[in-house]
């Protein structure tokens, strides 16, 4: 922490006042987020499964904690889930099981 940043935190706790910092997160996919949402939908489609990080990393030409951090944001925007066994999925769209069918 910088001299200037910890002395407005000593202010801000003297004042009362809470410091408020603005968000840096993006309220929006980035168009890399897409881009790897895109390979992850044509991997899909060729492979029947989605890729590991290394093939993200390989494709994208960046190591693969920056793929991981690319599969957080979009888990984050709600685009991919986790299944019950920890690996990724597309997101499914949710059935309404209360409707009643009439025949």
């Amino acid at each position: 922490m910088s001299y200037m940043t910890e002395a407005n935190a000593i202010a801000a706790a003297l004042r009362g006042t809470p410091i408020t910092r603005p968000s840096r997160r993006p309220t929006s996919p980035t168009p890399r987020n897409l881009a790897v949402l895109a390979y992850m939908r044509e991997f899909f489609q060729q492979n029947d499964q989605l890729p590991p990080m290394s093939a993200i990393a390989a494709h994208f030409g960046v190591e693969v904690s920056a793929a991981y951090e690319q599969t957080l944001a979009l888990r984050r925007f709600g685009l991919v889930e986790l299944n019950a066994v920890g690996k990724l999925r597309f997101v499914r769209a949710e059935v309404n099981t209360d409707s009643k069918v009439e025949r």
